[in-house]
């Protein structure tokens, strides 16, 4: 991987951890998209868990369906074969 590939990943986790705790919702989804479009990247995984945690309403743990890491299991697992082919990455 190239120096200019790891300093967009990096970059793009980056945005969508700080989006995932102070911007919209939608802009954490979109750069989850680009970051697990463009790469094999496990981060998303970390930032859908993230988000669920910090947006998690009081109570019981159990209750709330934990939307942001499914999501996040459907973009890494959802855009691998689209990635695989029309990239071509390792």
């Amino acid at each position: 991987m190239s120096l200019l590939n790891t300093k967009t990943r990096v970059v793009l986790a980056t945005l969508a951890v700080l989006s995932a705790v102070f911007l919209s919702p939608w802009l954490t989804l979109i750069l989850m998209g680009l970051l697990a479009f463009g790469f094999r990247a496990w981060e998303v995984l970390l930032i859908g868990l993230s988000v669920d945690l910090l947006w998690l309403p009081a109570g019981d743990l159990l209750d709330p369906l934990p939307i942001g890491t499914l999501i996040a299991l459907a973009l890494v697992w959802g855009l691998e074969p689209l990635r695989s082919q029309y990239l071509m990455s390792q």
